[in-house]
């Protein structure tokens, strides 16, 4: 159980820090591309309307041994997605990666324009002013997002269990812990990972109110 509970906050917090960078680039790199936003936004949210399973089952297809990708990647450097810890971190990025995205748009979005006309009038680099503009002005946003996000990674199942199986101390995480111990009949330690998965749903349910109110 304590591995399941190391596993799961360690690809939660991969797949967070992973989507954090990756929702912020993809945003400017398409600020201005405003045909090619719309599709990359599109694909980026569609995983909160499939099935968990559907993205898993997309993944063996995409990644397996037997794709294009995963042949490569088997080949060249003896690797594969399919039962890996990397496997599961991919299936964690690729749930929260909308909530993640959709809260850095809005975040960004709600910026009065002022600060960031006059930064441009100032000269200031992108750079620079994502992160002394667009950052300290929508971090409230950004930070609500990302306890959302960790919520929605720190319980993955379905992708997790199709891509990266339920292999103890590699793969499996605590709502994997908790099917296999109910699969067993072993309901004493299935309340357990029950008691440990309400008290971190609790605290990371706390912090969003805590922070949507300051907002507020």
């Amino acid at each position: 159980m304590i591995n399941a509970l190391k596993l799961s906050l360690s690809i939660g917090t991969i797949a967070i820090i992973f989507n954090l960078f990756f929702s912020i680039s993809l945003y400017f790199i398409f600020e201005k591309k405003r045909k090619s936003k719309k599709i990359v936004e599109f694909l980026l949210t569609l995983p909160i309307f499939l099935p968990p399973s559907v993205i898993g089952y997309m993944l063996i297809i995409g990644l397996g041994i037997n794709s294009f990708i995963g042949r490569i990647f088997y080949r060249y450097l003896d690797f594969r997605f399919i039962f890996s810890f990397e496997g599961a971190c991919l299936a964690a990025i690729i749930v929260s990666l909308p909530i993640l995205y959709q809260g850095i748009k809005v975040a960004f979005e709600t910026i009065d324009k002022v600060y960031i006309e006059t930064a441009q009038c100032l000269g200031v680099s992108k750079f620079n002013m994502i992160r002394y503009v667009y950052i300290p002005l929508g971090y409230r946003k950004i930070l609500s997002a990302t306890i959302l996000g960790i919520g929605r990674a720190f319980g993955e199942f379905g992708a997790t269990i199709l891509i990266a199986g339920n292999i103890p101390g590699k793969t499996r995480t605590l709502p994997l812990a908790l099917y296999s111990a109910i699969e067993s009949g072993d309901y004493s330690e299935a309340n357990k990972i029950l008691i440990i998965l309400l008290i971190f749903s609790t605290i990371f349910l706390s912090i969003y109110i805590f922070v949507t109110k300051k907002e507020s």
